[in-house]
């Protein structure tokens, strides 16, 4: 990774602002915009605002573990800064901090700044959210920038449990390591288990260094304006995607913008996109995000050493993905919070639902006990029998005769 600062057009813009008057927009917003919109080349060759008409993002977490990322600057709306696991305890305001980490978080998901986004620059996908955790000191501190795997183990875990959808580890070369660590190692497959995406840059050399080529990562490798691959990146078999990465205009930690070179740059960019599959397609699995982004990736250079499947390309890597989501079943993540936080049933049908049926057994529970009382041995009495008819005397007939009686002739 290497660096060069670009000097800003603040005097233009007053002598403009004084020249036209005082109720039009500050020229240096304006002069600040087109200079840099026209320098950010990567931007145009991902095609990511191709996508944004769809989504830019919002919804969406990217864990950076990285170098720290500043949150005061006028590009970067939503950064959350997270623990600093290098042990040093830095906070933004620290002399030193984030200076790469805030140039990653930048070709991730600036915003620009002034009258409606106008100025500044902007990120893959501008309305994510960016969570800073602290793996690394800078690449031209003490120690050149190494990473503890055992820190990069706990910051993975860290982003997963804080809900991040995307994990992009963007580190330069001096902070790659030659050994596989199985702490780390495990920690992807917890990140991978829990439907998280873990992106990070390929590194330099031609031989696996990690976390690049743990299995499951997402390796990136640099490419210039004219999509061949940079000197500086890696020709190594690990890599499987490659993204603009030479003089990448990104914001710089203190204020003002500065170009960065490398595969970390990259790497953001590939993070960025994977935010925008997020955002659109939550139901996609990991695997399938990553499929996605391969299989819709500028197939120019596919092949060749150090290219993988190709160059970024957003457009692609969502229509492939959206062709993907239409055999997953559709996944609304909002839903599914609140069904996490509130139960099927309302509480108060509950609870009136639990009083009625303690009236019933109430109400059963007294009947019950009222017939035990009166015949407490459960003998029934005995209806009395019913008396026979009284019967009536019967009477003979008197039957008539013909004749008289005591009459002579």
């Amino acid at each position: 990774m290497r660096t060069t600062r670009t000097g800003t057009l603040t005097a233009l813009g007053v002598c403009a602002v004084l020249a036209v008057g005082p109720l039009t927009v500050p020229a240096e917003a304006a002069v600040d915009s087109a200079d840099l919109r026209l320098e950010q080349w990567g931007l145009d060759t991902v095609g990511a605002a191709e996508v944004w008409e769809e989504t830019q993002g919002s919804g969406v977490t990217v864990a950076l573990l990285d170098t720290g990322a500043v949150t005061d600057h006028p590009d970067l709306h939503s950064v959350t800064v997270g623990p600093d696991l290098t042990g040093e305890d830095l906070s933004p305001d620290s002399d030193g901090y984030g200076v790469h980490g805030t140039m990653m978080a930048g070709i991730i998901a600036a915003g620009g700044h002034g009258v409606e986004h106008t100025g500044g620059v902007m990120g893959a996908a501008p309305e994510a959210e960016i969570l800073s955790i602290r793996v690394a000191a800078e690449p031209d501190g003490p120690g050149g920038g190494e990473v503890d795997q055992a820190a990069l183990a706990e910051g993975i875990r860290h982003a997963v449990d804080e809900g991040a959808q995307v994990v992009c580890i963007p580190l330069p070369a001096s902070a790659f390591s030659a050994q596989a660590d199985q702490a780390a190692q495990d920690a992807v497959d917890y990140a991978l288990d829990n439907g998280v995406v873990v992106v990070a840059s390929g590194g330099a050399d031609g031989a696996a260094v990690y976390p690049a080529a743990y299995p499951g990562v997402l390796a990136v490798g640099s490419v210039g304006p004219d999509g061949t691959l940079s000197a500086s990146s890696s020709r190594g078999e690990h890599i499987a995607l490659t993204a603009p990465g030479e003089e990448i205009i990104a914001p710089q930690a203190g204020g003002g913008y500065a170009t960065v070179s490398g595969s970390d740059a990259a790497a953001a960019f590939t993070a960025g996109v994977a935010a925008l599959i997020r955002a659109e397609y939550p139901q996609l699995q990991p695997e399938q995000v990553v499929e996605a982004l391969l299989e819709g990736a500028s197939s120019g250079q596919a092949g060749q050493p150090g290219h993988g499947a190709g160059t970024l390309s957003a457009p692609g890597a969502f229509k492939a993905a959206g062709t993907t989501a239409e055999t997953v079943p559709p996944f609304d993540p909002d839903l599914a919070e609140q069904l996490a936080d509130e139960p099927l049933v309302p509480g108060w049908v509950l609870w009136t639902g639990g009083a009625v049926l303690l009236v019933l057994l109430a109400v059963i529970g007294l009947v019950v006990l009222g017939r035990r009382s009166a015949d407490p041995y459960d003998l029934r009495t005995k209806e009395p029998e019913q008396a026979a008819p009284e019967r009536r005397p019967v009477r003979g007939r008197r039957r008539r005769g013909r004749g008289r009686r005591g009459v002579s002739r």
